[in-house]
C-alpha cells in the first residue's frame, strides 16, 4: 500500500493520475479543495494521464454493483473493524477502503504501472463506418435495436465492442439517435466537445462545421458532459454536466460556455420527414440551410437580399420551390453561374420597401 500512503503522487503520470483518483474517491470535499492537484495538472503529460484515468473511472459505475466488486469492499471493512486501538483503526478503515478502490481501478487500467493492453482485431472489427452524400438521407438499424438517421452530408462511427456501453462518435453532420432501453449498456454519442450520455430516448445531435455542436432532445432524458472538462469539472464533474429535459437543446460553440434554451422539435426534426421549416429567417440564414442539401450552392452577398424574411416549408430534395417563393415575394432574381452556383440578386430597379 505505499502507493496510497505516500505523501506526494508517484512520479511517472499514470501512477500518479491512479494516486489522485483513489484520494478523490475516498474525500471529494477535501480533494477538490488540492491546490497541489490543480498544480500538478498543469504538466501536459499529467493532464493526459488524468484524462484517460478520469474516463475510465467513469466507468466503476457500471462495475460497483457486481458481486466481486460488493464482496471485496465489504471484505475491507470487516477487516478494518478488526483493528484494537481506535487511532489505528481508523487508518485501517481508511486504507482498507482505499485498498478496495486501489484494486477497482487498477481492475480497470489493467493495474499500477501496466500499459493498457492495445486494441485487438476483434475491437477494431467491431467499429462500423455509415455516411451519407450531400441530399441523402439513411437509417441504420443497429444490433441492439437502436435506430440512427443520418442527415445529408454526415459520418458515424459505431462501436459496440464494448460489453458495458454502446458507443457512436458522430465526425460530421447530424443524426437522429432513438436508442433502445438497456440501463445496464448505457449509449453514448459523441460530437464535438460534447458527450451525450442515454439510456431508452430520441435526441438530435448537429455538428456543424465551425464545431458548434447542438443536442436537442427529443423524449426520454439525456445527459450532457463535455469530452475534456476544465477546472474545478476535472475533479467534481458534474459541475460541467447537464440534464436535458424533452424539447430542451443545448447548443455548445467550439470555443465558449453552453446554452440550454427550449427547442423547437417540429423544425429541427423536419430533415428527418424530407423538409425544411423556415420561421420568420433571414433570407442568408435559410440559404445556408438550403445549401447543406445540395452541391450546387445559392450565394447571397448583397445584404438587402440577406435581410429579407422568409417563412415556408420547402422539400430538402429540391430548392426551386424555395427560390420560386423568394422571387414571388421579394424584388429578387436567381442568376446561375458558371462556377456552379445560383447567385440572389436584388432586382434592377426595385426599391427597397
Amino acid at each position: 500500500m505505499r502507493l496510497l500512503r505516500a505523501e506526494r503522487p508517484p512520479e511517472r503520470p499514470e501512477d500518479a493520475a491512479i494516486w489522485w483518483a483513489t484520494r478523490r474517491q475516498i474525500d471529494p470535499a477535501r480533494f477538490a479543495e488540492d491546490a497541489d492537484f490543480l498544480a500538478w495538472l498543469e504538466d501536459e503529460e499529467n493532464a493526459r494521464a488524468w484524462n484517460e484515468i478520469d474516463r475510465r473511472v467513469d466507468r466503476i459505475g457500471a462495475y460497483a454493483t457486481m458481486p466481486e466488486v460488493r464482496a471485496m469492499r465489504q471484505a475491507a471493512l470487516d477487516k478494518a473493524q478488526q483493528a484494537r486501538r481506535p487511532a489505528r483503526g481508523r487508518w485501517l478503515l481508511g486504507a482498507a477502503i482505499a485498498a478496495s478502490l486501489v484494486l477497482a481501478f487498477t481492475g480497470i487500467v489493467g493495474g499500477v504501472g501496466s500499459p493498457v493492453a492495445p486494441i485487438d482485431t476483434a475491437e477494431v472489427e467491431s467499429v462500423h463506418r455509415y455516411a451519407t452524400a450531400v441530399g441523402e438521407r439513411r437509417d441504420v438499424m443497429l444490433p441492439d435495436g437502436s435506430r440512427v438517421s443520418l442527415n445529408t452530408a454526415s459520418l458515424v462511427e459505431v462501436d459496440y465492442g464494448a460489453p458495458e456501453r454502446r458507443e457512436i462518435r458522430l465526425l460530421q453532420g447530424q443524426a437522429m439517435f432513438h436508442v433502445a432501453h438497456n440501463e445496464n449498456r448505457p449509449f453514448i454519442v459523441r460530437a464535438g466537445n460534447r458527450q451525450v450520455t442515454a439510456l431508452g430516448t430520441a435526441f438530435d445531435v448537429r455538428l456543424d462545421a465551425n464545431g458548434q455542436v447542438k443536442i436537442l432532445l427529443v423524449e426520454g432524458r439525456v445527459r450532457v458532459d463535455p469530452v475534456a472538462r476544465a477546472g474545478l469539472a476535472r475533479v467534481l464533474p458534474n459541475l460541467a454536466r447537464t440534464d436535458l429535459s424533452p424539447g430542451q437543446q443545448l447548443v455548445a460553440p467550439a470555443a465558449g460556455e453552453a446554452v440550454v434554451s427550449s427547442g423547437d422539435v417540429e423544425r429541427d426534426t423536419a430533415w428527418n420527414r424530407g423538409i425544411l421549416i423556415f420561421r420568420d429567417d433571414t433570407v442568408s440564414d435559410a440559404v445556408r440551410e438550403v445549401n447543406r442539401y445540395s452541391t450546387v450552392q445559392l450565394v447571397v452577398d448583397d445584404p438587402r437580399v440577406g435581410a429579407l424574411k422568409v417563412s415556408g416549408v420547402f422539400p430538402t430534395a429540391d430548392r426551386k420551390d424555395f427560390l420560386a417563393a423568394i422571387e414571388a415575394l421579394y424584388p429578387v432574381e436567381s442568376k446561375p453561374e458558371s462556377a456552379g452556383t445560383v447567385r440572389l440578386l436584388w432586382r434592377a430597379g426595385a426599391q427597397p420597401n
